[in-house]
């Protein structure tokens, strides 16, 4: 027979709603804690891509944020420059009160066919008038502007302003593509350089024990337990650092992405397979001739252009219409006064300060015109240096790749000899860490490899591409 708890019911209800208690007074001191939450929900729930990270940091990028507004503003200036060539309204409305009399020293003399005299009727207690105006300026030829219709220097400099920063911000892209790549690629090959490391580092420590036993028996020296030591020490220093690379890897990406830096984020261990070179004739030629460097430079060339056209014009002569009409009343009486006019300003002598402006533009002009081709040398230059470099590193892995081969037949062998008896146990570890070791530069090669052909990518400034 099984023996009743007394008031069970009664301590299970008290239990339930101690914990009921708990957890509400828990739930308050954990909802500020949701603000910096350790996932954010907006995050893919599956580990980021390479492609996912660059997605995120185009939203997110400050730099990018700066370059939409800087073209906003641009287009304004834009605008702001086609008005300043059209008419020009203003309005003014004046209220005035006043009492006393006139200041001039004749104001109390009479002039009247009866001679001289005091005049007692000139001054005023207490009056007010109220004075409207309408003032308009219109530009008909100034600065190269011809009644505003035609494209004058002003508006071409700011288009040609707003056209280099437009080309800007495809740079400005193409670097935080770069950043973002450069930043994950030596995230995720420190991340898959841990195993390895830690594998190399178990492998010295049982040569260290194995030596250590042999060096006993009278086998070995002890400078060959000194060497095997260093050798640990040196691997053991190395896990330290690439743990370390790892988790500032995953800091900073933190960072570039816009995430609080508790955040936590899972990376896909899987580097993107690098493209295959492009065609360097095409590179050299057709997509170079498009890179947004030598467009910026265009604007540049043509915003000098416009400086010189608008100086050129100051030389001239400038005609502005203007009219302005003036009502002034006292509440009983009123008058109106309407006045238009044409007026032409000449530049008459200045002891040449306009002439050596002009001159000053020209030469502005004409330099900007040469560094267009230094613009293009350097990026030649560039991209000379950055395929080199990529075809020297695709060597350097079809050498490790030969090394690696043979080196894992080595350690078939040797395990086989070992199992049988005829090769000591130190043979097959010294084989394996020279092949962990060998690994472990294949992906470090491969890594920069990856990183030259996303600087490829933004020395190209996205004309030719790889990562989007």
């Amino acid at each position: 027979m099984t023996k009743s708890i007394p008031h069970r019911n009664l301590i299970l209800r008290n239990s339930l709603a101690a914990s009921l208690a708990a957890l509400l007074l828990i739930l308050p001191l954990r909802l500020p804690a949701q603000e910096i939450s350790t996932h954010n929900p907006d995050l893919p729930r599956h580990p980021l891509t390479l492609q996912d990270c660059i997605a995120i940091a185009l939203g997110e990028s400050p730099k990018l944020e700066a370059s939409r507004f800087d073209l906003l503003a641009a287009g304004e200036e834009i605008r702001a420059a086609q008005a300043s060539r059209w008419p020009n309204l203003k309005g003014s409305a004046t209220g005035e009160a006043f009492s006393g009399e006139q200041t001039s020293k004749f104001g109390i003399v009479l002039t009247g066919p009866s001679g001289g005299g005091v005049n007692a009727n000139r001054q005023v207690d207490l009056a007010g008038i109220g004075i409207f105006g309408l003032k308009l300026e219109y530009p008909v030829f100034k600065d190269g502007s011809i009644f505003g219709f035609n494209d004058a220097p002003a508006v071409e400099i700011k288009r040609a302003q707003s056209n280099a920063l437009a080309w800007t911000a495809h740079l400005t892209r193409e670097d935080v593509i770069y950043r973002i790549t450069q930043v994950f690629v030596d995230t995720v090959s420190a991340q898959n350089r841990v195993q390895p490391i830690d594998r190399r580092v178990a492998l010295l420590q049982r040569a260290v024990d194995i030596t250590r036993e042999q060096q006993q028996k009278g086998l070995l020296l002890p400078i060959d337990v000194n060497v095997v030591t260093e050798q640990l020490n040196d691997a053991r220093a190395l896990s330290k650092v690439i743990h370390e690379q790892a988790v500032a890897g995953y800091l900073g990406l933190t960072r570039l992405l816009g995430l609080p830096s508790s955040s936590h984020i899972r990376l896909n261990s899987t580097l993107p397979e690098p493209p295959a070179p492009p065609d360097a004739a095409q590179l050299f030629h057709t997509m170079l001739a498009l890179h947004p460097s030598l467009q910026v430079q265009r604007a540049k060339i043509e915003k000098a252009k416009q400086d010189y056209r608008l100086e050129t014009f100051r030389l001239y002569p400038s005609v502005t219409l203007h009219g302005s009409a003036l009502y002034v009343t006292d509440f009983d009486n009123d008058a109106h006064v309407l006045i238009g006019g044409i007026t032409v300003d000449v530049p008459i002598f200045d002891f040449g300060a306009q002439l050596d402006t002009v001159r000053a533009r020209r030469d502005t002009y004409n330099a900007e015109q040469a560094r267009l081709g230094a613009v293009g040398d350097d990026l030649t230059s560039d991209l000379v240096t950055i395929y080199q470099q990529i075809y020297a590193l695709s060597e350097r892995i079809l050498t490790l790749q030969g090394e690696i081969g043979k080196l894992d037949r080595d350690l078939r062998v040797a395990q086989s000899q070992q199992q049988q008896g005829i090769t000591p146990p130190l043979t097959a570890i010294d084989t394996e860490v020279v092949l962990v070791g060998k690994q472990d530069e294949l992906n470090i090669v491969q890594s920069r490899r990856l990183l030259l052909y996303a600087d490829l990518q933004k020395k190209m400034g996205g004309t030719w591409k790889w990562i989007r």
